[in-house]
């Protein structure tokens, strides 16, 4: 494990990419904080989403997760620790000053309640011809360690073979892509990396992710004293994007906002390139160092719901 903030995470990308290729577990917690370069060192963004998604060349495809409070922070730890072991890979946890530098009082953490996942080791059979990287069914491989009688092998940031040799092979090159890929699909599955409240079948939604979903959970209680029918997506999982778990989400939605301190609005436009999103979901987006209020997201949400309003009246008239 290593902990950075957003200028020590662009070093980082050549390792993210080795570890991915030699398929090592490692976690990196990179406390977001306004950039591009040094930026604003004292105030929080969340701005590292394609950094954090997308660095390092090549095909690669890397876990993302992200708390939203002091008291998450330590389950999402321990998920990140459990899902570099399982799934033999770098995990990014997308942390943000606004989260790092506060102080919460929090329950006790009954950490009896925690499952710890470990790596899956080669067994006496694996190591009388050991294959470190060998393409199974899951596309994960026994893992040795050092020492470990006839578990040596290569681990390099050159293409492989199943043993580790290397090679310059297309179809290898291939083959494993597949493995280090599709590894991956069990976890997009997982909807315990999901929160979500309200109505399941509200027509009006929230995405917030990180601190701002602290924000975004104000902004529910608010418009629940008005009514409002709306729901709030909280994803932990930030990438790979869990495709079937969105378009459930999605299905209802006419109307929705994803709220994040980006100017680019990076996590809309991730979930755009996996996503058709209804035509009525708009980032609502901004710098780091310009705090989101409860009461701001709200008035948002009462415009798209007088907008619903309207756009039902006007195809009720319509259709008489």
């Amino acid at each position: 494990m290593t902990a950075t903030s957003g200028p020590g995470l662009s070093l980082k990308s050549e390792i993210m990419g080795l570890a991915s290729i030699a398929e090592l577990p490692l976690v990196i917690v990179d406390v977001q904080r306004g950039g591009p370069s040094t930026g604003l060192p004292t105030k929080t963004e969340q701005a590292d989403v394609f950094a954090a998604c997308f660095s390092a060349h090549g095909d690669a495809v890397r876990p993302v997760l992200a708390p939203t409070s002091v008291a998450d922070t330590f389950a999402i730890t321990v998920e990140a620790f459990n899902i570099a072991e399982h799934y033999q890979t770098p995990v990014i946890i997308l942390s943000d000053q606004e989260i790092s530098q506060r102080k919460e009082i929090v329950d006790p953490i009954d950490t009896s309640k925690f499952v710890i996942h470990e790596r899956i080791k080669p067994s006496s059979a694996d190591l009388q011809d050991y294959k470190r990287f060998r393409i199974t069914e899951s596309g994960i491989s026994p893992i040795s360690h050092p020492g470990m009688l006839g578990g040596t092998y290569l681990a390099s940031g050159i293409e492989h073979n199943e043993t580790g040799a290397p090679t310059a092979s297309g179809n290898v090159h291939e083959a494993m892509n597949r493995k280090r890929i599709h590894k991956f699909d069990p976890l997009m599955e997982r909807r315990d990396l999901f929160h979500l409240e309200g109505n399941p079948s509200a027509p009006l939604a929230l995405v917030a992710w990180g601190s701002i979903a602290g924000v975004a959970r104000e902004a529910m209680v608010l418009a629940r004293r008005e009514g409002l029918d709306v729901k709030l997506l909280v994803p932990y999982l930030i990438f790979p994007i869990a495709e079937p778990f969105y378009r459930d989400f999605f299905a209802s939605v006419q109307r929705g906002l994803v709220v994040e301190q980006s100017y680019l609005a990076q996590f809309f436009k991730v979930l755009r390139m996996h996503l058709d999103l209804p035509k009525g979901v708009k980032p609502m987006a901004r710098s780091g160092a310009n705090p989101f209020q409860p009461g701001e997201v709200m008035a948002r949400l009462r415009e798209l719901a007088v907008a619903l309003q309207r756009s039902a009246g006007e195809s009720h008239q319509l259709a008489e």
